[in-house]
């Protein structure tokens, strides 16, 4: 099983903004998207991770695929 977390930015775009015109929507939809940083994201993932698997007893320890 695969699990996706998306965003659809044009409905949010929407959703924070609803008096702007399509084209406008548009615009700021595509520049968020195409210049979108995921690091932040990434490391809260990362941060999940690490606090799911504490609470579900699972060791990720040398599980990382990094070893010295």
């Amino acid at each position: 099983m695969t699990y996706k977390i998306e965003v659809d930015v044009t409905s949010a775009v929407q959703d924070f903004y609803p008096g702007l015109s399509n084209s406008e929507v548009d615009l700021l939809a595509k520049n968020i998207s195409e210049n979108w940083d995921y690091s932040s994201m990434f490391n809260t993932l990362s941060d999940r991770i690490g606090e799911y698997a504490q609470f579900n007893n699972i060791d990720l320890y040398q599980k990382d695929g990094v070893y010295e």
